[in-house]
């Protein structure tokens, strides 16, 4: 038991932690891409508001 503590991760450890690791990083590329206005959006807000103005 402690022989297993000890030993360093297996290759399934490391393939496990590459695979989490990887889905973090797409789900804060993801929400970033979200906070981010798209071009579409902010072009036909501001030809609303001129109309407004």
């Amino acid at each position: 038991m402690l022989n297993k503590l000890l030993n360093p991760a297996t290759s399934l450890d490391r393939a496990i932690t590459l695979s989490v690791g990887a889905m973090l990083a797409m789900n804060l590329f993801v929400l970033a891409q979200q906070l981010q206005p798209s071009p579409t959006l902010a072009l036909s807000q501001g030809s609303v508001a001129a109309q407004q103005a």
